[in-house]
Formats: structure tokens, C-alpha cells, sequence
């Protein structure tokens, strides 16, 4: 089986894994047997904070929210995960346990490896780890620009960065919003689910969003723009 074949049947690489694309035809096939299909139904626990996590997942279809677990059922959502992109990334460079927890929004389905033979992938090919810690690293930055939103922002310039955010991952297709409740946003946001109800309500009296059941449609980003920059 050439490269090209294989690629058909290793999805991962076709959805933006291009730290797989440079590997040799005798690298994909070992990772083809290092690797497994698996799906989630909405509402399912894909990776539990403070377990153990032997295993990289990478989205080949839906949603995933991440998460930090908190007291009394008070989480802080971290990001969505989409098409294209992995899960519990970080367990490869610091240890085996999960530092956050992970739960399908919808039908997900994922591609787990398993993380010893991606740690050894790592040390053989210079190519994959770079690719690998690059994209690590935008996380690491994405995460301090929602610390510094959390500690820094006022109510509405958090809701209007959140915003913004989820509707980043509309497609033709889909939109997180539809598996999105108000106590999910305000998680997103680091505020309550009544004020965060009460910010969308401005917002749309505002004209800046529509609002339809769970729908939230952005009708001008740029002003939502200007409220997240001035907080």
C-alpha cells in the first residue's frame, strides 16, 4: 500500500494532523496499528481530570468541550475542540494524567493513538516533534489570553470575547451553539449564568447579536470586537 492510499484510510492527516503528513510509508503503517476509531455519545466523559490518560485523541468529527472541574459543579470551560484537532495534547510533555476533563457536546467521534508510541515518534523524527510543540504552544498562549480575560475583563467585554470565540467554529454544516447551554457560555465566560443571560439580553437589545432558543447569531462582530478590546 503506497503513501497516498494509506493516507485515505488515516483521515487524520486530510483534517490538518500535519505532523503526520511527513512520515515514511513504513512510519504510517505502524502508527495505523497504533491507533483506534472510537465514538461518544453527547453528554459522555471523553478524558476525566486526575485520571489517567494513556491515550492522544484527535477530533475526527464534532464537538468536545474542555474543562476544569470545580467545587460545587462550578467548572471553568477552557475551549472547544473541533474537527481537525487534538485532545489532552498536553499529557505528552508533562505526564500521564489529566489536568482537565473532556466531555462530548454532541456525537463525536475521535482517533486515539497511543501516547508511549507517539513519544517515540517524537525522538525519531525531528519534523513531527516540531509540529507537535508548535501547536502545543498556541495553546499554552490561548490559555494565557483567557487568564487575562478572566482576571482583567468586565462582564460584558468576557460574554463578547466568548462570543466571538464559539462562532468561530460555524460551519455550513454546523454550529456550536446549538449544544451550547446559557451555564455552558457563562462557564466560557468565568461569570454566572444570570448575569451571563443578562449581558446576552444587552447584547441583543443592542442589536449586536439575535437570539433564537439556544441560536446565537452574530449580527456585528465588530462592535462585539470593541467591547472585548475596551473590557
Amino acid at each position: 500500500m503506497n503513501k497516498a492510499e494509506l493516507s485515505l484510510r488515516f483521515p487524520v492527516i486530510k483534517l490538518g494532523a500535519t505532523c503526520f503528513a511527513n512520515l515514511s510509508d513504513e512510519k504510517l503503517r505502524e502508527l495505523e496499528a497504533h491507533k483506534r476509531q472510537i465514538t461518544f455519545q453527547k453528554g459522555d466523559i471523553i478524558n476525566k481530570q486526575g485520571n489517567f490518560a494513556p491515550s492522544v485523541m484527535f477530533v475526527l468529527h464534532g464537538f468536545v468541550k474542555e474543562f476544569i472541574e470545580g467545587a460545587s459543579g462550578r467548572n471553568t470551560n477552557l475551549r472547544i475542540v473541533g474537527q481537525g484537532d487534538f485532545i489532552a495534547l498536553s499529557g505528552l510533555f508533562n505526564n500521564n494524567i489529566s489536568n482537565y476533563s473532556a466531555m462530548a457536546l454532541g456525537p463525536v467521534t475521535l482517533c486515539l493513538f497511543d501516547r508511549e508510541y507517539l513519544l517515540q515518534l517524537i525522538q525519531e523524527d525531528p519534523d513531527m516533534s516540531f509540529q507537535l510543540i508548535r501547536r502545543y504552544s498556541e495553546l499554552e498562549n490561548s490559555f494565557f489570553l483567557l487568564l487575562h480575560s478572566h482576571l482583567y475583563k468586565q462582564m460584558h467585554g468576557k460574554m463578547a470575547r466568548v462570543l466571538l470565540y464559539l462562532d468561530s467554529f460555524r460551519t455550513d454544516e454546523s454550529n456550536v451553539f446549538e449544544f451550547m447551554s446559557r451555564k455552558d457560555i457563562a462557564e466560557f465566560a468565568s461569570i454566572s449564568t444570570e448575569n451571563a443571560i443578562r449581558v446576552l439580553k444587552s447584547f441583543e437589545s443592542d442589536n449586536l447579536i439575535e437570539i433564537k432558543d439556544r441560536e446565537i447569531h452574530i449580527l456585528n462582530p465588530q462592535g462585539l470586537e470593541v467591547i472585548y478590546q475596551k473590557g
